[in-house]
């Protein structure tokens, strides 16, 4: 009547625990049908469950056993697989980090010829191409700014926003810009001139380039002339496709003076040919009506031909002479010559036409050095100083003292005569600029003696320094450095 006896006859098979009522201990029993000889018979098994408990402890001992040893290998196995692996990645990712700053030159050392070997070596390729590739484009960054400051003409590039993208140096001396950089600030922040943004919002709006004069006001360096261009920058020829503006600065002041000297120039030489040739040809028509017949009148009249002839020759040769010196870079034919030789015979020259106004000529020479000069030329400047202080000198004296002044030497030339006005100072030495143009004309001057002058000293590299207050005099110093 057991189960496990019911449920083998049935063809069954089953495990029951119950105790066993004759000794009272658990046991596990089960039971299977057996065919033997045609017949059925059954077989019965029991164990008792404190043997089996036993193996079941033994088993979870080892069990656990076993899981404790496998979690630790299995801990150790990931941190060196993990460490292999994260090793090459945090290298990877700190040089990546330093690339990112700028340092372009970093390599990783290959370890492993795994994928993060592969990668490794591709990394120090794209180093090692990116290096190559920064350091080309700085050299011809470098290049590019180094032509651009090196342009004599002030440049300067905004994009659509007005913002300065690169200016030169010649820019910022230019506008006199006390900013030491000024990329990324406002283009109207910097320029301050109503002409200059006209001529960038017509560029801007017509969409096409742009040239004009402009006149930079100063009241401490003096107003600059410039000629502005300005340009759209584009990266194909669509004229729409605009990055930005380009405008480029060039200083013409000195230009428009010497075309202003010039068209002065010669309006004055034809001025000045024009009235001794109108004297000479209208005493000569005079004569010619009949005036020569009268002895005395005739005398006059070619006494003045002769005045103005003289008068012509001498600016003939005046401008002849300045012109010979302008397109000279140094003087010829010089050798070394005594100074005070030279200012005797100019002594000599000159002290009958001082004497004659009855001015005092006072010579101060001191004992100098020879001086390495085509004498000519210093005769031909000494005369010029000299005889301009005769000139316009009424009453008192004229001093002229040359002296070694250290490594150059000094002449000076000082009068008690009429003086110049403040104003005329830095001009005197214009070709024809007078002062007083009736009186120098009645002196018998040409306007072109300290033109002359001037650029006699210029081929010495000489200095020279005006003083002079109206009705008390002049005093006119050159300094020339002696030949090194």
């Amino acid at each position: 009547k057991r189960e496990e006896i019911q449920a083998a006859l049935e063809g069954k098979s089953i495990v029951v625990n119950r105790k066993s009522e004759t000794t009272g201990v658990e046991y596990m029993y089960t039971a299977i049908p057996v065919t033997l000889d045609a017949k059925t018979i059954l077989l019965r098994f029991s164990v008792p469950m404190t043997q089996l408990d036993g193996i079941r402890k033994e088993m979870v001992i080892y069990v656990s056993f076993s899981t404790i040893i496998s979690i630790i290998v299995a801990f150790f196995c990931a941190y060196y697989l993990s460490k292999k692996i994260s090793e090459p990645l945090d290298d990877l990712t700190n040089a990546a980090v330093e690339v990112s700053q700028g340092k372009y030159d970093k390599k990783i050392p290959v370890a492993t010829n795994d994928q993060i070997g592969s990668l490794t070596k591709t990394f120090n390729k794209m180093s090692v191409k990116l290096n190559t590739t920064i350091h080309a484009l700085e050299t011809e960054n470098k290049k590019m700014e180094a032509i651009v400051n090196s342009m004599i003409n002030g440049v300067v590039a905004i994009d659509k926003k007005n913002k300065i993208l690169m200016m030169n140096d010649q820019c910022y001396k230019l506008f006199d810009i006390k900013f030491h950089y000024c990329t990324g600030l406002d283009f109207y922040d910097i320029f301050r001139n109503e002409d200059i943004y006209a001529l960038l919002e017509t560029s801007i709006v017509e969409k096409r380039n742009v040239v004009d004069i402009v006149t930079l006001k100063s009241h401490f360096n003096g107003d600059k002339i410039l000629r502005v261009y300005v340009t759209q920058i584009s990266c194909s020829n669509e004229k729409n496709d605009s990055l930005g503006t380009l405008l480029v600065f060039q200083d013409v002041t000195q230009i428009k003076k010497l075309e202003k000297m010039r068209s002065d120039f010669i309006s004055n030489v034809t001025h000045e040919l024009k009235t001794p040739l109108t004297s000479i040809m209208g005493f000569t028509d005079t004569l010619r009506s009949g005036a020569i017949h009268d002895s005395d009148a005739a005398e006059h009249f070619l006494e003045i031909i002769d005045i103005e002839t003289h008068r012509l020759y001498r600016l003939i040769q005046d401008i002849l002479s300045l012109s010979e010196i302008e397109t000279r870079k140094e003087d010829t034919n010089r050798q070394y010559e005594s100074i005070e030789n030279i200012l005797q015979y100019v002594e000599g020259l000159l002290r009958p036409q001082a004497e004659e106004k009855g001015l005092q000529l006072n010579m101060n020479i001191e004992a100098i050095p020879p001086y390495f000069c085509n004498r000519d030329k210093i005769s031909q400047m000494f005369i010029n100083l000299i005889e301009n202080a005769i000139k316009y000198t009424e009453k008192g004296s004229i001093t002229v003292s040359c002296k070694n002044q250290g490594d150059c030497l000094l002449f000076q030339v000082k009068d008690t005569g009429i003086g110049i006005p403040k104003e005329s100072i830095e001009r005197i030495f214009e070709r024809f600029y007078r002062v007083d143009k009736g009186r120098s004309r009645k002196a018998g001057g040409t306007g072109l003696g300290l033109s002359i002058v001037k650029h006699i000293m210029l081929l010495y590299g000489g200095k020279v320094s005006v003083e002079s207050k109206e009705g008390e005099g002049t005093t006119f110093t050159i300094t020339m450095p002696y030949e090194t």
